[in-house]
């Protein structure tokens, strides 16, 4: 695997006269998540008090609440920087059904205002970026280097380029002072860990909150980005139908990253082809996401529509890997167990690999019949032995028990904890069924998670073509 190279540096002084540099415009537009957080956080403590003591008004302050939070988010990305790529996001957990239907209208409705409203970075501080990066301008570093930019990224835009030997590259390029005001943010969101117990009483407040402030500065940092992408290049080296480009060390940093250039399909286009064309991008998504988890340990946390092609060869080119999941060791026979238990109705190795695992703190407050009912529930595609085709109602069933003070597991599911470790592993499960549900995939889930275990055999025609693959290359 290729070792992290030295980042260039730039003279210290030279650094701090370009970062005083940076337009406060940016800094400010960035600085006011934080104000937004809280005060959506600080609502959504209130919605179910106030539903409960004005029973008769409960359904119309539940949609005053959602009305409210779109405008908000609404004057949020206003402000921001990459507002059509947070809205594109937000809008396809929203079509996947994440929000319950009374409230999906309203926040599409809201958003729809600010789709293609995001002005790029002018020239100027385009060039500004790679001076303070490199200490030289993009032409320096790139036979061609377009000024337009491509794309939107998360934290920034990407440009495209040609190397001298004429490969076509991405160049992510990441907001001066976007670092800064995303600190300045976390630190400011501290004042909400109090209300956390009120949501969720059986949840690690200090262990969440330390692990999503850990995921966010890590995503700021390309260079480690750069790392992460070119971690999962190496495992999937000529794989049959994955394709993840490499970077260029020498030319990403912090706050550039540069890699290989991907071209296809995008996901909207996916999305109109025939069923089996659907199923196979499906089932493809699942083996890359769930397959990387659990046989190297180590996957990509963001299964976002916009990070991922259908390539011309039908191979699907997976890349931006700043968020990327961790499964600890010792915690994959767990999961393994929790499943099969789950499969099998046994509802004291359920209990016990969720105690390993630690989403069951208070055990004295868990009826474990009920922890199996609701396991059952959620993760029923991937633990029903049978062909399971993925639904917006799933989906809105399940964010429906963690969401409405109605529904009837609610009060239950704030008992259970969300340990440190699997807090992206849940982001990305719910992300990678959103997705699922988008394209209506179906397929016998069960058995292809089955093949990343005990060398079950292969059940599809994909996973023959992987099982032959990894009998040249196995997982390191």
């Amino acid at each position: 695997m290729p070792e992290d190279p030295v980042k260039p540096t730039t003279p210290k002084r030279k650094r701090q006269r370009q970062e005083s540099a940076v337009p406060k415009s940016i800094v400010n537009r960035a600085s006011r998540v934080a104000a937004t957080s809280i005060k959506g956080t600080m609502k959504l403590a209130m919605l179910g008090p106030r539903r409960l003591l004005n029973k008769a008004g409960a359904d119309q302050i539940t949609s005053d609440f959602h009305a409210s939070t779109a405008q908000d988010l609404v004057q949020l990305l206003g402000r921001l920087k990459g507002a059509s790529m947070k809205v594109g996001q937000l809008a396809s957990f929203i079509d996947a059904g994440v929000l319950p239907p009374e409230a999906r209208d309203q926040y599409q409705e809201a958003l729809g205002s600010l789709r293609d409203s995001a002005p790029p970075m002018e020239p100027k501080l385009v060039r500004q970026v790679f001076v303070r990066e490199f200490d030289k301008d993009p032409e320096e570093l790139f036979a061609k280097f377009d000024m337009n930019h491509a794309a939107a990224a998360s934290l920034g835009q990407v440009h495209y380029a040609e190397m001298d030997d004429g490969t076509p590259v991405a160049v992510k390029l990441q907001y001066p002072g976007v670092q800064s005001a995303i600190r300045s943010d976390l630190a400011m969101t501290s004042v909400v860990k109090p209300l956390l117990p009120l949501l969720a009483p059986g949840l690690e407040a200090d262990e969440a909150m330390a692990e999503v402030r850990a995921r966010i500065l890590e995503e700021c940092d390309y260079k480690l980005e750069a790392a992460n992408l070119d971690r999962l290049a190496f495992h999937y080296s000529g794989h049959p139908f994955v394709w993840i480009p490499c970077s260029f060390r020498d030319l990403s940093g912090e706050r550039v990253m540069t890699m290989q250039r991907a071209s296809g399909m995008p996901f909207d286009e996916i999305k109109k082809l025939s069923r089996e064309e659907k199923n196979r991008v499906g089932e493809i998504l699942f083996r890359f996401y769930y397959g990387s988890l659990h046989r190297y340990g180590f996957t990509s946390a963001d299964p976002h529509p916009g990070n991922y092609l259908l390539m011309n060869d039908g191979k699907m080119a997976f890349f931006d890997f700043g968020l990327a999941c961790t499964l600890p060791p010792e915690h994959r026979p767990l999961m393994h167990q929790g499943l099969m238990a789950v499969h099998d109705n046994d509802v004291e190795s359920l209990y016990d690999s969720a105690l390993k695992m630690r989403y069951i703190r208070h055990p004295e407050r868990i009826d474990p019949d009920r922890f199996m009912q609701w396991a059952k529930i959620s993760l029923a595609p991937v633990v029903e032995d049978r062909n399971y085709q993925f639904t917006r109602e799933f989906i809105a069933e399940r964010t429906a028990a963690m969401m409405d003070v109605k529904n009837p597991w609610w009060a239950f599911l704030r008992l259970l904890n969300l340990p440190r470790w699997a807090i992206l592993l849940f982001r990305l499960e719910i992300g990678l069924f959103a997705v699922l549900a988008q394209l209506e995939a179906e397929a016998n889930w069960h058995k292809i998670t089955m093949e990343f275990y005990d060398d079950c055999p292969p059940s599809t025609e994909l996973g023959k073509q992987e099982h032959d693959w990894l009998a040249e290359k196995p997982p390191q």
